[in-house]
């Protein structure tokens, strides 16, 4: 008996661990997202030249994924050349050859260290591709169907976003959209679906590709001045498509420190969006598994 209750305690002891590591890695990844989301704010939007070029180093050293690629692609037209040189070592750093176009269209730079350093990624990134396939590519900001290279497994739809916070206008909305639409289109085995597409034609994609549908359904849900910046929350409720049946709800808050105005709220909604986002691959998968996908669609074996 009282062997019994010393194994016991032992294999309680043992759970409250494991629960424990568990809190502190989600922790720690959270963290981690936050940095990520800091640095591409920093990268795209600091008027100093020398905080844009320290954030494009740092990013070079954290993990892969496509907003961080879309964000140093772009940086590689920044006004400074120190800036443009960083962003091109650390896409050499990232190791996603999916930023090879970006590359190649700057190796004419004007910047002898910028032709250089472009050159150097370039050389490094065609290595890569030869070595391993490209399993994304950047997202392209349109509104019609779309599919990542790659085997599609999930057909998307998006929503217009809605909101019950005052003050938020058209363009905001519109710009919370398009990143949704950008970010799942970054997605491995995501095909987006076109907009305003009929139920009719969306359950003949599904059922001719054997995809899983799914209608994201986002909104705003409250954007306050904070003692420590601007605050946005948002909210995904992750639907089957085209019946619109409730799947799963993602959620999502960021800060801007020491934000105000339009420029903080439109920053604060996309770092929420984002974080809300993350876990959207394994909502999909999730769903998949547990039933058939809407409109007659068929998983693939």
């Amino acid at each position: 008996m009282i062997q019994g209750s010393r194994s016991r305690r032992r294999t309680t002891r043992l759970l409250l661990l494991a629960a424990a590591a568990a809190v502190l890695a989600v922790a720690a990844t959270a963290v981690a997202d936050a940095r990520t989301d800091y640095l591409v704010r920093a990268l795209r939007t600091s008027p100093m030249f020398r905080v844009r070029t320290q954030a494009a180093i740092s990013l070079g050293g954290v993990t892969t994924e496509p907003q961080v690629t879309r964000a140093l692609s772009d940086a590689l037209s920044d006004d400074h050349p120190a800036v443009r040189a960083a962003a091109c070592a650390a896409l050499q750093r990232q190791g996603d050859p999916s930023a090879l176009p970006a590359l190649r269209r700057v190796t004419s730079d004007r910047e002898a260290a910028v032709r250089q350093a472009c050159t150097s990624a370039v050389s490094g990134l065609e290595r890569v591709a030869r070595t391993q396939p490209q399993s994304t590519r950047l997202p392209e900001n349109n509104g019609g169907g779309s599919t990542p290279s790659g085997s599609a497994r999930y057909y998307v739809a998006v929503g217009p976003v809605a909101t019950k916070a005052r003050g938020i206008d058209r363009g905001t909305l519109d710009a919370a959209r398009q990143t949704v639409r950008s970010t799942a289109q970054g997605i491995s085995g995501v095909r987006m679906a076109p907009d305003s597409e009929s139920p009719r034609a969306a359950t003949a994609v599904l059922q001719s590709d054997s995809l899983s549908g799914y209608y994201l359904d986002v909104s705003i849900t409250s954007v306050e001045q904070t003692g420590q910046g601007l605050r946005a929350a948002v909210s995904v409720v992750v639907q089957s498509y085209p019946d619109r049946n409730i799947r799963s709800m993602l959620s999502g808050a960021a800060t801007v420190p020491g934000g105000s105005g339009p420029t903080a709220e439109r920053q604060a909604i996309e770092g929420a969006l984002r974080g809300a986002l993350r876990n959207l691959p394994q909502a999909m998968a999730a769903s998949a598994t547990a039933s058939a996908p809407s409109g007659g669609g068929r998983r693939r074996r």
